[in-house]
């Protein structure tokens, strides 16, 4: 499989979707709802979180809420970028960022940020794409934030936003596994990066990433696993596993949607009660 030469494309056609890569040709699988490929992140929710939430997601939709809205508009500001891209409404939405023909578009629109184009002269970069192949099925990664040091990639950064200052000292199982997910996507590709690490936030502060590089990098480079950068900013670095330990959480998340087996639910409070689904589904213990 080539690497970084030249950024994979998708083709849809009546019998399957064709990933081409170079002088590689790889036909994706049927997948569960049709969709063509994974979002990192979705392991992460599979594995630590509740996957029938996300198997309802497909079937009924998703609610996107002021939440979801306020969380884009501080990444875009954080990262320096434009918010004309969120092209999200409030209310219930199906899921069809990677599935059908707007699968397609999304998906080859975002090999325009391949990280095979990068400049890793520039200080930072900030949303690159990642992909990686498992069982013929595409995963794609979005890393927020990229640090160069030296002119290579070093240091990987996931932004996560709240308004609640309390959430700052906490780093959830799903959001540590997709951050581990890009630093071995980016090895996977043939880079090497030297960590990974999630800023929690606090949306609206005064603080902004962007313009606090070296305070960031400093905080990265200090060798600690929790760094305060300001009282509305925190680094966790993220301890990376194996590639092997990793690959087993691919492949458990690849099992549902090749319809090898049934989405697991996790029924609890504290998954249940911040629900959208938690009114019809079956294993809610939170009406």
């Amino acid at each position: 499989m080539p690497k970084l030469g030249i950024a994979p494309r998708m083709e849809l056609s009546r019998e399957s979707a064709v990933l081409y890569w170079g002088d590689e040709r790889v036909v994706i699988p049927r997948l569960k709802h049709g969709v063509l490929f994974l979002m990192s992140g979705y392991i992460g929710s599979q594995v630590h979180g509740c996957e029938y939430r996300l198997h309802l997601d497909y079937l009924k939709g998703r609610v996107v809420n002021e939440g979801v809205i306020n969380g884009l508009e501080e990444h875009s500001r954080q990262l320096g970028i434009s918010e004309d891209g969120i092209g999200l409404e409030l209310g219930w939405n199906s899921v069809i960022v990677n599935r059908g023909e707007e699968g397609v578009y999304f998906f080859n629109s975002r090999m325009r940020s391949w990280i095979g184009y990068a400049d890793f002269s520039k200080p930072f970069i900030q949303e690159v794409s990642l992909v990686m192949i498992r069982r013929d099925v595409p995963i794609l990664g979005l890393p927020d934030l990229i640090i160069n040091l030296d002119n290579k990639p070093a240091y990987i950064v996931e932004l996560k936003t709240t308004n609640n200052p309390a959430n700052l000292r906490v780093v959830r199982g799903r959001e540590s596994l997709q951050t581990e997910s890009y630093f071995h996507m980016m090895s996977y590709l043939g880079l090497n990066p030297r960590g990974v690490a999630v800023i929690k936030l606090v949306r609206g502060s005064n603080f902004r990433v962007i313009d606090n590089i070296d305070l960031v990098i400093r905080g990265l480079e200090s060798g600690e696993d929790f760094v305060r950068l300001t009282k509305y900013a925190i680094i966790h670095r993220v301890n990376v596993r194996g590639f092997n330990d990793f690959l087993k959480d691919v492949d458990y998340s690849l099992d549902y949607w090749l319809g090898l087996r049934n989405p697991k639910p996790s029924p609890g409070r504290g998954l249940c009660s911040t629900c959208e689904h938690r009114r019809y589904c079956p294993y809610s213990v939170v009406r």
